[in-house]
């Protein structure tokens, strides 16, 4: 008697159960509107690029707040700043970033040699002020804006990024050379503090690291944000004449006056 083989009530080939770091993989894939199993099919992601770059973007504004230890300034935006934190111009500072970013993102699209690359007319700001005029709020409050306006934007204070360029001191899980890259690639950079407690004293370790961050980013036409409460002549004095004037060069200028918001009892 001749045997037969059963066929499934069903034409589609049985798949055997995926698991282990095959399925976590498949698993992200899916997260991302993609399906392993039909390969095949092209089909656009439920998010656009857009939407999930800006969820990237987001994601990154908090961590690099929190590895500065401020967590707590990703609740300011520009419209809670006053008038003197210039919240208007802060603003079309930022929008200028914005729109040649997306002109740049744009331009990849075309064949290599048709493409026209921009940078932006002002490639740095400068936030300087006394002790407690809201720069560092005001700063904070412009990369949130800038983060929902398409761009990649960490903070940092200057003193802090130095202290993690030293040996076995960068931030868990990081070497020395991913905290280079992480500040030197972002669209806008807000270097918080600039020379502080460094006034008219900078060993070669601080002008060194210090200077290759501004000319990675400069030659990259990528821009940087600025607040510190030293002149000018006081930062020529510490990073030397050079790198102030490139610094100062075609740059925003944010003046912020006034008492110290903090009201600290004097004594």
């Amino acid at each position: 008697m001749a045997m037969t083989l059963a066929v499934p009530e069903t034409d589609k080939p049985v798949v055997p159960a995926v698991t282990g770091a095959v399925a976590n993989v498949m698993r992200i894939l899916q997260s991302r509107g993609v399906n392993p199993a039909a390969a095949q099919e092209y089909e656009d992601r439920p998010d656009s690029t857009d939407a999930y770059q800006l969820q990237v973007s987001r994601r990154a504004w908090i961590n690099s707040l929190t590895m500065s230890g401020h967590a707590d300034y990703r609740r300011y935006s520009l419209d809670r700043l006053d008038e003197a934190q210039q919240p208007e111009r802060l603003q079309r500072f930022v929008d200028s970033l914005a729109t040649v970013r997306r002109h740049n993102r744009a331009q990849l699209q075309l064949p290599e040699q048709q493409r026209q690359f921009k940078r932006p007319p002002r490639l740095h700001a400068i936030m300087s002020g006394n002790v407690g005029t809201g720069k560092t709020v005001a700063a904070a409050a412009a990369g949130s804006y800038g983060v929902e306006a398409g761009l990649m934007v960490r903070f940092v204070g200057h003193s802090r990024y130095l202290s993690w360029l030293r040996p076995n001191s960068a931030p868990s899980g990081l070497t020395q050379l991913q905290v280079r890259e992480y500040y030197e690639r972002c669209d806008l950079l807000i270097l918080d503090d600039l020379c502080n407690e460094l006034d008219e004293y900078a060993t070669t370790f601080v002008r060194t690291e210090t200077a290759e961050l501004l000319n990675a980013r400069l030659h990259s036409g990528r821009a940087t944000l600025f607040t510190t409460n030293l002149s000018f002549d006081q930062i020529a004095e510490v990073l030397g004449e050079r790198y102030a004037s490139r610094m100062g060069s075609q740059a925003a200028h944010f003046p912020m006056v006034g008492e110290d918001r903090r009201q600290p009892i004097r004594w």
